[in-house]
């Protein structure tokens, strides 16, 4: 989902890293130097354990079914009108009414899905850094770009997601 940024965002707060550590190993006495704690987490992995991401991918996979739906629905309608030998006036109107609609449609969905992103990238970084701090940690990297070493903490930032919210009442009728 998000590995190319981060895996160049880790590779350079990695390379800033070791090349900081190598100036204040210069600077000091050699030992004397703070070592530099890292961690490593697995991002998709923890996407994937976190419910909230998989009602959020549910949501946005039936708004993306309801757009479909109008879209076929407004298709169908145009070419019953057309079918109808409706005039091109009527037919033009239609179309701008139907396609309005769509678009509207689309942006809230779009808007929808942006808004969720950015709540599920939030939730996901304060369990990092809550759980980096735990462990007192420097600097987190994402897995796939570490070859070597690093503390795993990916199973911690998973257990530190918030819960999902309670679902809907379910209503019964008689």
């Amino acid at each position: 989902m998000y590995v190319k940024p981060y895996a160049i965002l880790s590779s350079v707060i990695l390379a800033a890293g070791f090349a900081g550590q190598a100036l204040a190993q210069g600077a000091t006495q050699a030992g004397a130097a703070k070592s530099i704690s890292i961690g490593i987490v697995d991002r998709q992995k923890v996407i994937t354990s976190f419910a909230k991401a998989q009602q959020a991918a549910e949501e946005l996979k039936k708004a993306e079914d309801q757009v479909r739906g109008m879209l076929e629905s407004s298709n169908k309608k145009f070419e019953d009108a057309k079918a109808a030998k409706k005039p091109q006036s009527e037919l033009e109107a239609l179309q701008k009414n139907l396609q309005k609609d769509i678009d509207a449609a689309y942006t809230k969905a779009q808007t929808r899905a942006q808004n969720l992103e950015a709540q599920l990238e939030k939730d996901i970084d304060k369990a990092i850094k809550d759980e980096a701090d735990a462990h007192k940690l420097d600097t987190v990297l994402v897995k796939d770009s570490v070859l070597l070493g690093g503390i795993d903490i990916t199973d911690g930032v998973v257990k530190r997601l918030p819960a999902t919210a309670a679902a809907p009442a379910k209503t019964t009728t008689k």
